[in-house]
């Protein structure tokens, strides 16, 4: 086995465990005043601050700080995640230890109803969600899966789950303990910490609430897990003596690292399980983001990474592509005129949005195999949807993109007529596929009768 193949089998081992930390990043929530460090606390005493009712008499979920061999521990990555990723912390990041059930109380609080509601509607409308699928539970069983750790931008700590914890503490004392094993123990926090440096010097906080459409929402995400991600390769590398410059500085080396990750088995997991367009983005904010922060890595060290922050991604094209980035290309802003065809049959606009070149290939991954629909998708330059309801009826879907050249959208034409050619027959009267030039319009569950004059409107104005 020659270098490269021993350490890239070792850092994609160490890359499965990342995903375990599926979320980490978006977690914003304002839970009870992490109190000063101090000895152990016992789970059954009650936390200064802690809501009202949440004891061990109402629930099982516990909190407490670091033992003093724990906090070793952390002190120890922090060296390591300042080393690895060229950040010093300005300060220390205060830690609370936290069981299952609290985490899972936690990830309950951060899914908005209202906005999952709303791309509840959109999913399904485009088939990408089942009908009656309950969205919030599948969530909460995926979070309950895969979430560890997680750092709070908001409250400026970590938390780490109590078992996980123990286990840091218990392979520190126990010497037989397997290097791989304690490396996949402590990757965990390791990654959770570069975002509490990304949080001091880089201002996640603040990026986290700017407003973004779901493209670009995914694009910074990708940014964020795939820096903290490239700076745990590094960390497993280090490791290895290997330099991570030896890997980010030969791009066919980062294209067949992402390979292997990108195949890292997930088998019997929610993941596993979850629909494509639960899956997809969610892998892609650490399989992309990682090989997009490697690529600024290999020119520009972590240094380049940092810049990138101050001016994040605007689209997954410029994650998937990161010469484009590099070159500025930004997406076409494309709107949506109103349509008082179907305003005066009764339809009413539930949402808005612009869901980018990730998003649609997961659209076109519905009639294909997923490498034919991230070709279809590849020529993206800009897209804008906007999902209608009405009482009684199919929500309606208007959808229109423009794409870098007309061949492109000759592709992009072409998969989505396979998507709708793939659909119920109860569908297919009342859907279609325009283009004109660069332009695609889909059309679903419309009056067929309006079909025709909506794509008149909207492919005329461009």
């Amino acid at each position: 086995m020659n270098e490269h193949s021993r350490w890239l089998g070792s850092v994609t081992t160490f890359f499965s465990l990342a995903l375990s930390l599926i979320g980490c990043a978006q977690a914003t929530a304002k839970p009870a005043e992490v109190p000063g460090a101090r000895a152990e606390q016992p789970a059954d005493e009650p936390l200064a601050g802690a809501p009202p009712g949440a004891t061990p008499a109402a629930s099982r979920a516990s909190r407490r700080v670091p033992s003093l061999r724990e906090a070793q521990v952390i002190t120890e990555l922090m060296r390591a995640a300042e080393r690895v990723r060229n950040l010093q912390f300005v300060r220390r990041v205060p830690v609370l230890v936290e069981n299952r059930e609290r985490i899972t109380e936690y990830v309950s609080t951060q899914i908005e109803e209202e906005e999952l509601e709303r791309a509840r509607v959109v999913y399904t409308a485009l088939g990408l969600l089942p009908e009656n699928l309950d969205v919030r539970a599948l969530l909460l069983r995926l979070m309950g899966e895969q979430v560890v750790g997680y750092y709070d931008a908001d409250e400026k700590h970590l938390v780490v789950r109590d078992d996980i914890m123990r286990g840091f503490a218990q392979q520190s004392d126990d010497e037989s303990g397997t290097q791989a094993e304690l490396a996949e123990a402590r990757i965990v926090l390791l990654h959770e910490l570069v975002h509490a440096l990304q949080d001091q010097h880089l201002k996640l906080s603040e990026h986290i609430h700017a407003e973004r459409d779901t493209d670009a929402s995914n694009a910074f995400h990708a940014l964020v897990e795939g820096d903290a991600t490239l700076a745990m390769i590094g960390y497993a590398l280090e490791r290895e003596q290997v330099p991570l410059q030896r890997l980010t500085g030969n791009p066919v080396q980062v294209r067949s690292f992402s390979d292997v990750v990108r195949r890292s088995p997930l088998a019997g997991s929610e993941l596993e399980q979850a629909p494509a367009i639960v899956r997809v983005p969610l892998l892609s904010s650490y399989v992309d983001g990682l090989a997009f922060c490697a690529s600024l890595h290999g020119t520009g060290s972590f240094d380049a990474v940092d810049r990138a922050h101050s001016e994040p991604p605007s689209s997954t094209e410029q994650v998937l592509h990161p010469e484009r980035f590099a070159q500025l290309d930004v997406p076409t802003v494309v709107q949506l005129q109103a349509l008082p065809e179907l305003d005066s049959a009764g339809y009413q606009v539930v949402r808005e949005d612009t869901l980018g070149e990730l998003e649609m290939s997961v659209y076109f991954g519905q009639a294909g195999p997923p490498d034919d629909a991230k070709r279809a998708a590849a020529g993206w330059d800009g897209d804008r949807i906007r999902v209608y309801s009405r009482a009684g009826y199919p929500t309606a879907v208007v959808w229109l993109s423009v794409w870098d050249t007309v061949h492109d959208a000759e592709q992009a034409q072409a998969a989505a007529e396979r998507v709708l050619s793939a659909g119920s027959a109860s569908l297919q009267p009342r859907s279609a596929v325009y283009r004109r030039g660069s332009s695609v319009l889909l059309l679903r569950d419309i009056e067929p009768g309006l079909l025709q004059h909506i794509a008149a409107r909207l492919l005329n104005q461009r």
